[in-house]
């Protein structure tokens, strides 16, 4: 091979690499490259008046700088998106079209700031308001727990319990809650349950240990 044919072929492979470099912004459950670390978003969406019913094929929207990705809920009202982690994410909940006339659109701020984060969205109906609270506490702020213990964490604001309910996540592999605030630990290590209200957020540290306390 000559010279120039050696340089003509190393630039078209420059080239085919740019090409390709462009074409990996985020879409759908892709993470851009330069993020090697993504996030895994799991949640629920409930109805508030009665947490123990779903919310199927409502659509999950997540907003952020260069974030844009939807899913829609299963018929156990779950969704699962992967996001670059560290970001600090909208997430938009429109309930079905069937169901538009009965619950409100929920948006909510979510923080990918652990490899898995864990979050119970519930819809509000129509004639109810969203919470709201000068304050924001939750109790027990830290817990050790055994594989398969359960905890209910209480959000408090002013030294009353908040209502409707909030938005309760769990951060870390650690566990899952409801919309109630009851979390069931499902794996050893160390994360935390959050609630947020608004643009307030309270955090309870949890460690999990093995049934024989270790």
């Amino acid at each position: 091979m000559t010279v120039v044919a050696l340089q003509w072929l190393l630039a078209l492979l420059a080239l085919v690499g740019a090409v390709l470099a462009g074409c990996n912004g985020l879409s759908g459950r892709n993470v851009p490259i330069g993020n090697p670390a993504p996030a895994r978003i799991t949640g629920v969406v409930v109805d508030e008046r009665d947490p123990a019913v779903p919310i199927a094929d409502a659509l999950v929207q997540i907003l952020a700088d260069d974030v844009a990705l939807s899913a829609t809920t299963d018929t156990n009202g779950q969704f699962v998106l992967q996001v670059p982690k560290g970001k600090e994410l909208k997430v938009i909940v429109r309930p079905p079209a069937p169901l538009a006339v009965l619950f409100q659109q929920a948006a909510v701020t979510v923080e990918a700031d652990d490899e898995e984060v864990h979050v119970v969205i519930p819809l509000l109906p129509l004639d109810i308001s969203p919470p709201a609270a000068p304050s924001l506490r939750i109790v027990p702020d830290s817990v050790t727990l055994r594989l398969g213990e359960r905890q209910r964490f209480r959000a408090l604001t002013d030294g009353t319990t908040v209502t409707p309910r909030p938005v309760w996540s769990v951060h870390g592999k650690v566990g899952i809650i409801d919309a109630d605030g009851l979390f069931t630990a499902t794996r050893v290590g160390k994360g935390k349950v959050r609630v947020r209200v608004g643009n307030l957020k309270a955090d309870a540290q949890v460690t999990v240990v093995s049934v024989t306390g270790q």
